[in-house]
C-alpha cells in the first residue's frame, strides 16, 4: 500500500489526508481500509483537489455505509437521486448552529460527505467539534449522572419551521418524524468511546427533570461544542472533500458570505 500522508488540523479532531487521487482506478480498494480507520480515530477527514464523478462519490460513500435517495428540501443531482446539491448565497439555512445531522431520527446518519463544487472568494468555512473530547472534559461525577438521563430530539426548531409554508405540510412532517428520546451520553458503536449527544439545533429538553434543570443541562452540554480546544476549522477550496462521523462530531457551517456556494452532499447510514 502507498504510504498515506496526514496532517492533523487540531489535537482532538480533524485530519487532512494527502497524496491520494480517489478518482484513480483501484484507489478505493487500496485506501478504503485506511480511510475508515483514520475517520474513526479523527472523526472528520479532508482531501483536497479530488476530481470525482458522481459515480466515484457514491462508491466512496459506500465504503462507510449505505446511501439513500435524497429526502431533504435540497434538489438531487441529475446523475443520482442519492446526491444532494446544496446551494446557498449566505441566506439562512439552519446549519449555522451546532448540530449533528438529523439527530431527531430514530436512526440518524452514520456519516456525511461533502464535495465542494463552487465557492465564494472568501468565507464559508465549516467547523467540527469532538463530542468525545467534550465528554472526557466533564467531571466524572457529572458524567455518571448524565449517563442516567435521556433527551428529546425534535426537528421543530425556529430555523426549520420557516421553511414549511402551509399547515398540512407541517402536519405531514410531524407525522413522519415525531420527536425521539435519546440517551444524553451515547457509546460509539465502533470505537466504544462515550459521546455527548445533545446539540443546539435539535435537542429540546431533558426527560424527567424540572424545566429549569432541563434548560441548564441543555445549555451546558450543547455549549461544549463552542470550546475551541475540541474543534477543527476547515477552509474549503474547489474540489475539497470532507467526510465526518456524525456519531461523534458536531459541525457548524459559517454563514459569512454572500456569493454562490455549491456542495454535493451524500448522507451515509
Amino acid at each position: 500500500m502507498t504510504s498515506l500522508q496526514t496532517q492533523d488540523l487540531s489535537p482532538k479532531i480533524g485530519t487532512i489526508i494527502q497524496g491520494i487521487d480517489l478518482a484513480k482506478a483501484g484507489a478505493l480498494d487500496e485506501f478504503g481500509d485506511a480511510l475508515r480507520r483514520i475517520l474513526l480515530e479523527r472523526q472528520v477527514i479532508f482531501l483536497r483537489d479530488q476530481h470525482l464523478t458522481v459515480d466515484v462519490q457514491l462508491a466512496l460513500a459506500k465504503l462507510f455505509g449505505d446511501v439513500r435517495p435524497v429526502a431533504s428540501k435540497f434538489p438531487h443531482h441529475p446523475g443520482s437521486d442519492c446526491v444532494e446539491i446544496l446551494q446557498s448565497s449566505g441566506e439562512p439555512t439552519g446549519t449555522d448552529v451546532w448540530h449533528t445531522d438529523l439527530s431527531f431520527l430514530e436512526t440518524p446518519p452514520k456519516c456525511t460527505m461533502l464535495h465542494a463544487q463552487s465557492l465564494p472568494p472568501a468565507g464559508g468555512d465549516t467547523i467540527w467539534a469532538s463530542m468525545n473530547a467534550a465528554y472526557e472534559s466533564l467531571n466524572p461525577l457529572l458524567r455518571s449522572y448524565l449517563e442516567t438521563l435521556k433527551a428529546i430530539h425534535d426537528w421543530e426548531a425556529p430555523e426549520l419551521l420557516i421553511r414549511i409554508k402551509d399547515e398540512e405540510a407541517y402536519h405531514q412532517r410531524r407525522r413522519k418524524d415525531p420527536p425521539t428520546e435519546k440517551p444524553v451520553i451515547t457509546t460509539h458503536p465502533e470505537t466504544g468511546k462515550k459521546v455527548v449527544n445533545v446539540n443546539e439545533l435539535y435537542t429540546t429538553r431533558i426527560v424527567g427533570v424540572s424545566r429549569a434543570e432541563s434548560r441548564a443541562l441543555v445549555s451546558l452540554l450543547s455549549g461544549l461544542a463552542h470550546i475551541p480546544e475540541w474543534q477543527a476549522r476547515f477552509r474549503w477550496e474547489p474540489l475539497s472533500l470532507a467526510i465526518w462521523d456524525n456519531r461523534s462530531a458536531q459541525h457548524y457551517a459559517i454563514r459569512d458570505y454572500a456569493s454562490r456556494r455549491v456542495m454535493n452532499r451524500i448522507t451515509i447510514y
